[in-house]
């Protein structure tokens, strides 16, 4: 049992057991996988055995050496014999982005690897794995957040861009890409693909999620999982982030403390998890933070119980280190830490901590953890190797993966991505599409293509990426361009020369928005990973190059690159057109390019809330009715600049005939929304048409009203498609008083419409 104290008594061993959990996966810690694992259990020391817990982001030097891990000290980790401290350990588990030696774009590496040479290095020291006593091939693990992290990978659009896509389809293609690439190169596992929702866009890693809604982010799991892991022998398994919630944290700060009540977590964010696991998800990230006082790294509640126990997941569980536990004082030292997580369910620890090194062997010496808790963690290790195929066939194919590794289709995957993410957000006087044949082009991100790249994207690229200036460019016109200004600081030197540029053009586009390249190292970033922010505003001088451009006159089109809302209050007001571009990936400048022309119809609807304030936070479409139906700030109104699922197109839609297929369901039923949609405007374009509920009386009180279906269809002008959104019973369900997830009977309102603020259709249902 875990005492007040935290440490797992050897003697609570059998405790655990008794306390469910599970087979293979779950893995109790007397339970037993195949005969291989097992035999590999009796005959591994100690030492061998916290080798394989351990898969560091970063390998330190030799003790004693003042650099970091050489490609000699790598080569001894991998066959055994790296020593740490005064524990010398057995051929290692494996390594953490070992491909982009850049440490995931801070900084550019002097001889960085082709895919060819990525493979070749992971086979060499795969070779030296297979060469030791046990024969254990390495684990390798790297980002994938939006795209394999290895250099010259397809970088897709990130986080909110993705989710601005309404695709799940897509999305799934995008992960296919991802996995297919990061395997050919040698990579088993990619890490950091968000199953969290982005409650809180201050927080900097929110760059890396989907979207606010449990519902659309649950589509884009269960589509993505089942795509990137394919057969697990050709694709990389997937390692959710971060469960279950990092966010919303306190004042939106990284390790901030999460305050959110059990129904708020279960009925909000645990779907996506739910979903993740059910598409066979394998591995998946423990959060840093506490929830509601209970650190999730030392938590066998929410590791064991409701990870394994509750959602069914079957794979492996990876930490991102342990110090909340001991900054938190809920364990004394790095061997209590150790303890505490080893017992609640974490397996690998990609920190280089003491905590899973000699925390762990001093834990064992002195009794403070039973070793089958060790073995425990182990055998899901060792299962999930022998699912990936890799005792069999450890090896990449070097010249397979020189020739898969951003390959015409995938760029083509990639530039869809970028189009259907293409968020229209005003277009008064119909100012696009651009027909104006002077364009200046202004801004600190016009003609930076290394920003549209987003966080975590492979470094370098290996191929041209064109900036937005040069996207433009290319289209004929007759282009000026002035930057006027950076993402941050307070020079304004440049202004005058945009307003010259300005003046002298039709029309001016002005790029702004976030700084997000150089990785969490450069200082100047403005989102991402270690970069959360106080304000929504455009950081800099930005706004005063904005509003300059637009006292010449000059018709202005303002493009955003950004990987979380931004509280544009001002442009909303002024600006006639306004298009968010998010962090569109190495084929963003066309994607830009084709829609500010009106080559493509701009297809993109928000995933997240834009709100006209930072003050406003917490701000998502789905909050309690209390929320809805409060009055307005003295200051501002209380609605959102742009609501949850708004876009607009360039073509108009009519929708008609909105019906139920029944108006009457079971419990366990389920029935059809049915509508026609039709392009009543000049241009092909592509609606998504939004279904809300909303539950009219319920034992507990739940949001307001709750995405819970959409369809995407293109249309050329003239054109009409019928539709059908499903609606299950199971859809409908809450968490009631007792946490219970159950579908309560009554009736519910059904909304259908363009954006949670544009729902012109009502139906009703009863639940019987």
């Amino acid at each position: 049992m875990i005492s007040r104290r935290g440490f797992v008594a050897g003697a609570g061993a059998g405790a655990l057991a008794a306390a469910g959990w599970g087979e293979e996966g779950r893995t109790r810690p007397g339970s037993s996988g195949s005969a291989r694992v097992e035999k590999l259990l009796t005959a591994m020391s100690l030492a061998d055995k916290i080798a394989q817990l351990n898969v560091p982001v970063v390998l330190p030097g030799e003790p004693g050496s003042s650099a970091g891990a050489t490609p000699a000290d790598q080569e001894r980790y991998a066959r055994g014999g790296f020593q740490h401290q005064n524990l010398v350990l057995g051929p290692g588990g494996g390594f953490f982005g070992l491909v982009n030696e850049s440490l995931f774009g801070s900084f550019d590496p002097e001889q960085p690897k082709t895919p060819k040479e990525q493979a070749e290095r992971h086979n060499a020291l795969q070779k030296l794995a297979l060469a030791s006593e046990h024969r254990i091939p390495l684990l390798q693990i790297s980002e994938g957040t939006h795209g394999s992290i290895g250099p010259g990978s397809t970088i897709f659009p990130e986080g909110p861009g993705l989710g601005a896509t309404w695709s799940p389809e897509l999305v799934g293609h995008v992960y296919g890409v991802v996995g297919a690439e990061a395997r050919a190169v040698g990579i088993h596992a990619i890490s950091t693909i968000t199953a969290e929702l982005n409650r809180d866009p201050r927080y900097g890693r929110a760059i890396w999620s989907f979207s606010e809604d449990p519902y659309l982010t649950t589509r884009y799991v269960e589509a993505l999982v089942p795509a990137a892991q394919a057969d697990l022998h050709t694709g990389a398994v997937v390692s959710l982030c971060t469960f279950p919630a990092e966010s919303p944290n306190v004042g939106g700060l990284e390790g901030s403390s999460i305050e959110l009540g059990e129904r708020e977590l279960r009925n909000i964010h645990l779907p996506p998890w739910r979903a993740g696991s059910a598409a066979g998800s394998l591995m998946t990230e423990a959060g840093e933070q506490t929830i509601d006082g209970i650190p999730v790294h030392g938590s066998p509640k929410y590791l064991t119980e409701v990870l394994r126990d509750e959602l069914g997941f079957r794979g492996v569980v990876i930490a991102n280190g342990f110090e909340n536990l001991i900054t938190d004082r809920v364990a004394s030292t790095p061997a209590h830490a150790g303890a505490l997580a080893l017992g609640a369910g974490i397996d690998i620890a990609l920190a280089w901590h003491d905590a899973f090194l000699t925390g762990l062997a001093e834990a064992v010496r002195t009794g403070a953890i039973d070793q089958t808790l060790i073995d425990r963690a182990v055998r899901r290790i060792l299962t999930l190797k022998e699912r990936l195929g890799l005792f069999e066939n450890p090896y990449a194919d070097p010249a397979r993966a020189q020739a898969i590794v951003n390959q015409p289709a995938h760029r083509k995957i990639a530039l869809q991505a970028a189009r259907e993410s293409m968020t229209l957000l005003r277009n008064e006087g119909g100012l696009l599409p651009l027909h104006h044949r002077r364009i200046a082009v202004i801004g600190p991100n016009a003609d930076d293509a290394r920003n549209l790249l987003g966080e975590y994207s492979a470094w370098p690229t290996f191929h041209a990426v064109p900036t937005i200036l040069d996207r433009l460019r290319a289209t004929g016109r007759q282009i000026t361009h002035a930057k006027g200004c950076a993402t941050t600081g307070t020079d304004r030197s440049g202004i005058a020369a945009a307003v010259k540029a300005a003046k002298n053009a039709d029309v001016a586009v002005v790029v702004l928005g976030e700084e997000v390249k150089g990785g969490y190292f450069d200082p100047g970033r403005t989102n991402g990973e270690l970069a959360d922010i106080a304000s929504l505003d455009l950081t800099g001088v930005q706004q005063e190059l904005l509003e300059a451009v637009h006292h010449t006159g000059t018709p202005v089109v303002l493009v955003l690159v950004n990987g979380r809302p931004l509280s544009v209050t001002w442009a909303a007001e002024h600006i006639p057109a306004i298009l968010e571009a998010w962090l569109p990936g190495e084929q963003g400048a066309q994607a830009v390019a084709d829609v500010l022309t009106g080559a493509v119809d701009p297809s993109g609807r928000l995933p997240i809330t834009v709100p006209r304030s930072v003050g406003q936070l917490p701000m998502y479409y789905n909050v309690k009715g209390a929320r809805a139906r409060a009055g307005t700030y003295v200051d501002i109104p209380s609605t959102p600049l742009y609501p949850f699922g708004h876009g607009l197109s360039y073509t108009s839609f009519a929708l008609s005939n909105v019906h139920l297929s029944a108006d009457r369901i079971t419990g366990t039923g389920r029935t059809e929304i049915r509508a026609e949609v039709r392009n009543t405007g000049q241009r092909t374009g592509t609606a998504v048409v939004q279904l809300y509920v909303t539950d009219d009386e319920s034992s507990v009180v739940v949001p307001e009203i709750q995405l819970r279906g959409f369809a995407k269809v293109s249309l050329a002008p003239g054109a009409h498609a019928s539709i059908k959104i499903p609606l299950r019973a199971d859809d409908l369900a809450l968490i009631d008083a007792s946490l219970d997830r159950v579908v309560e009977p009554g009736a519910f309102t059904l909304r259908v419409g363009t954006s949670a603020a544009a729902l012109p259709h009502t139906l009703q249902l009863t639940v019987i």
